[in-house]
């Protein structure tokens, strides 16, 4: 098994590095950069955990491009869509409240990010995967990959209707 963790601090990278040495951990490796810029081989699976705010789509992007079979991402902040949410007459009310719109525009994002995957031919699963009293940050997004990519259009149709709902003009994930 080989492991491949990205990070952008490459004081960490050292620290990492020099400890998986020290513990012996065979094929365990950090690289400095991004997930967007580091040189990586071919995958069977991503796993991105609380990468913030776009962070999230840049390792559903990339994984997508490495072939992964597996991609499992927890995303943590949810930045982008906020501004952009519209407030669809039957939501109004209650968006109005600050902590709801902030719900929302996850909820939002990360459907997006789900009904991406499918499109791009993974099945995918969104799940609560450590209980609500020890983190508000507890959603993961679990995709494998069963098809071809892109090709199913009623696919990218969820996406597009979800977007218009919800006055999403821009999407990390857009083409």
């Amino acid at each position: 098994v080989r492991i491949i963790g990205v990070e952008t601090r490459a004081d960490l990278v050292a620290t990492t590095n020099k400890l998986a040495l020290q513990i012996g951990a065979e094929g365990l490796e950090f690289v400095s950069g991004t997930i967007e810029s580091a040189k990586l081989p071919r995958v069977d699976a991503l796993i991105a955990l609380h990468a913030c705010n776009t962070a999230t789509d840049d390792a559903i992007r990339r994984g997508i491009d490495l072939g992964a079979k597996l991609i499992v991402v927890a995303p943590c902040c949810h930045q982008e869509l906020r501004p952009q949410l519209a407030k669809p007459a039957s939501f109004a009310l209650v968006l109005r409240y600050g902590v709801m719109e902030e719900r929302m525009a996850e909820w939002v994002t990360d459907g997006l990010r789900a009904l991406f995957l499918e499109w791009a031919g993974y099945r995918a699963k969104v799940m609560e995967f450590v209980a609500g009293d020890h983190t508000p940050k507890n959603l993961m997004i679990a995709a494998v990959r069963e098809r071809e990519a892109f090709a199913d259009e009623a696919a990218r149709k969820r996406i597009e209707e979800l977007k218009e709902f919800f006055g999403v003009e821009k999407h990390a994930l857009d083409d």
